[in-house]
Parts: structure tokens; C-alpha cells; sequence
């Protein structure tokens, strides 16, 4: 592959999309060391959500972006996208937005075409790339490996390697990570209570039984609730129910510092969002909580590392989990089958399978 100058990459989303991409992105970089890489992305649809360069900013995965906003039917807004493009001139568009179906696919093709690309990697195209395929093991094929998928003339991605998960965070995020928590307090336990999706949300009463069973087996440890700043209400009703610190920093740091925090958890728990991604990022075990919003397995955080990274997904209706979806409260019914009970034991498990390996 010739050492191309522009590089223009395309991916929407926020927090978790952006995160399950970052193998991607580290491959692009990887293949094209000297270039200068160009993201295409949203404006933030939602309040809550993270733009996509509050994860890659000071990386080295990306030098530049450029946004707009998603689904717009504004030809100005399109003809200032499109002269914003050819005035980047990028020798190759690698495409990672989302399957959205083949006329989409078409769509962005074309437009790309027409701002004067030669060559677009990674469009969806073929059937497998355009459905959610089920696997041998009775989960959807992951999202971060269907993008790998679509990346194969790039080279292969080994999913399971930690480097292709690491932001690179710099001294000053991890300093300012540390300035944050109290110099006595290492090894506790990290939690995020909010999500910008009723559907996916396991609810107050749920959160606050299960913090009052972990405060009772485990007095002296640490609580660090993270989130968006309209989730620091609940965060600190919930706090009551702890017994040692907490501490409550929702809207208080970046996704970049929420990160270099993380690094110093012993476990976090949290719903289907973009924090359980950020968490299973830097390598710290993870316990997710899921809805029937997606098919088991597409959305499971990470390299599907099953000694780290543990998920409950509701039990699946008869039919498969779109019939739970098309349910008369849908998916929010699904995360009400799981009980804070069963949250407490798989929690204490990997509580304990941690504290084993530091001794």
C-alpha cells in the first residue's frame, strides 16, 4: 500500500462507537504512519453523548476532524460537507460508519466518488457485512470484529491484542486522572448508573439494592461513579447506599480522564453504554448489564475475553431477542430480568478473581 498524504476516515457515533473502532483506528495509523488522518464524524446527536474525538484527541490516531450533522437534508449543509472534502483532497476514505443497508452503502459511495476519492476501503457492501451474523457460539458476531472484517486488505487484526485497545493517554490526562482520587485509595471499584437510553436503564431501585449488597461484603472499598453531568443526580441519591469513600465525578471529567481513572479500578460495573466500553479499553475486569436493545454478542465490550469481561443479557424470549424488542415495553422489560442478586454474585466473582492475581 503506497504511503498516502490524506487519509479521510469515516465513522459515526459517540462514546462506545468510537471505542469498539479504536482496532481500526490503530491499523489505519499502523499502515499509514506518516499520513495525516482526517475523521469524519456526527455532531453530537444527543447531550449525553460524547463526540468522537473526546476519545482520540492527543492518541496520534487522528490529526484533524471534521463534522456534521447526521441524517441532514440540507443541500447547503451537503454542498459544505462536500467542498469541505475536496478541500482535504484525501488520497483514500477508509469507511467504518455503521451497516445501515445497501442502499446507504450506495449512497455514501457515491458521494465520496464525487468529491473526488479514488479509492474508498471498507464500504459494506456483500451480504455479511450488511446483517449481524450469528456465530458457532450463539452470539452475534461482535461489532469491533465486523469492522476488522471490513478492513482485511489492510491486514489481519488480532482482536485479542491489548495494544490495539490502548488510547495512548498522556502523562498530563493520567496526572490530572490521579489529582482526582485520594493518594489512599487504589483498587476500588468503578460504576456508571445512567444511560441515554431508557431502554437499556436497569433503573434506581435496581442499582440501589445491589450497592447496598457489594457496601456489606465489601465495607472498606472505594466507590467512583462516572457518567454525563444530568447523571449526577442519581449518582449521588445512590451513594447513600455505600458504606466506605465514594466518590460521585459524573460531568466532572473527560471521557480521556474517566479513562486514565479507570486504569486504577479493580472492577466496573454498568449498563450497555459507552463507559463499559471506555472500562474494557484499559484492560480492567467489566460486568455489563444489557437490554434486548441488541442481538446478544454485537455490543459485548471488547475482545469477547470471558475472564475480564462478563455480560448478563436477559434470557431471550421465545422467537430471539427482536421479539423481546417488539415486546409491548420492549427492551426495557428485558433489563428488569435481571436481578441485583444475580449482578451481586457475578461482581464478587470477578472481585475476587482480581484480588487473587494481586496477591
Amino acid at each position: 500500500m503506497p504511503q498516502s498524504k490524506q487519509i479521510l476516515v469515516y465513522r459515526l457515533g459517540s462514546l462506545g462507537d468510537t471505542v469498539v473502532a479504536l482496532p481500526c483506528f490503530h491499523l489505519v495509523r499502523r499502515t499509514f504512519p506518516s499520513a495525516h488522518i482526517v475523521l469524519l464524524t456526527n455532531e453530537p446527536v444527543s447531550g449525553k453523548a460524547a463526540p468522537a474525538m473526546a476519545i482520540l484527541q492527543n492518541s496520534g490516531l487522528c490529526d484533524e476532524v471534521v463534522s456534521y450533522p447526521v441524517g441532514t437534508r440540507s443541500r447547503a449543509k451537503l454542498a459544505k460537507l462536500h467542498q469541505e472534502i475536496r478541500r482535504i483532497q484525501p488520497e483514500i476514505v477508509v469507511n467504518l460508519a455503521a451497516s445501515r443497508g445497501l442502499l446507504k452503502s450506495l449512497r455514501d459511495y457515491v458521494f465520496f466518488r464525487s468529491c473526488g476519492v479514488k479509492k474508498i476501503i471498507g464500504t459494506p457492501f456483500h451480504r455479511r457485512q450488511l446483517r449481524v451474523e450469528l456465530c458457532r457460539d450463539g452470539l452475534h458476531e461482535s461489532e469491533a470484529q465486523r469492522l476488522a472484517s471490513r478492513l482485511a486488505s489492510l491486514g489481519d487484526l488480532n482482536l485479542a491484542d491489548r495494544e490495539l485497545w490502548k488510547l495512548k493517554l498522556t502523562m498530563e490526562e493520567q496526572s490530572s486522572a490521579l489529582e482526582l482520587l485520594p493518594l489512599h485509595q487504589r483498587g476500588f471499584m468503578a460504576m456508571s448508573v445512567g444511560t441515554k437510553l431508557v431502554v437499556k436503564d436497569w433503573g434506581e431501585d435496581n442499582w440501589g439494592k445491589l450497592l447496598a449488597l457489594l457496601a456489606k461484603e465489601l465495607p472498606d472499598i472505594g466507590l467512583v461513579l462516572l457518567g454525563a453531568p444530568d447523571e449526577w443526580d442519581r449518582s449521588e441519591k445512590l451513594r447513600r447506599f455505600w458504606t466506605g469513600f465514594s466518590w460521585n465525578l459524573c460531568g466532572k471529567t473527560s471521557p480521556r480522564i474517566s479513562a486514565a481513572i479507570l486504569e486504577h479500578a479493580r472492577l466496573f460495573i454498568g449498563h450497555d453504554s459507552g463507559p463499559l466500553h471506555l472500562a474494557s479499553a484499559v484492560g480492567i475486569p467489566t460486568l455489563g448489564l444489557f437490554s434486548w436493545f441488541n442481538p446478544p454478542g454485537q455490543w459485548f465490550p471488547g475482545h469477547r475475553d470471558w475472564k475480564t469481561n462478563k455480560v448478563l443479557y436477559p434470557p431471550l424470549p421465545a422467537g430471539g431477542w427482536h421479539i423481546g424488542l417488539q415486546m409491548k415495553h420492549g427492551a426495557a422489560d428485558g433489563i428488569q430480568l435481571t436481578k441485583p442478586d444475580d449482578v451481586f454474585r457475578s461482581a464478587m466473582e470477578l472481585w475476587r478473581a482480581k484480588s487473587s492475581q494481586s496477591t
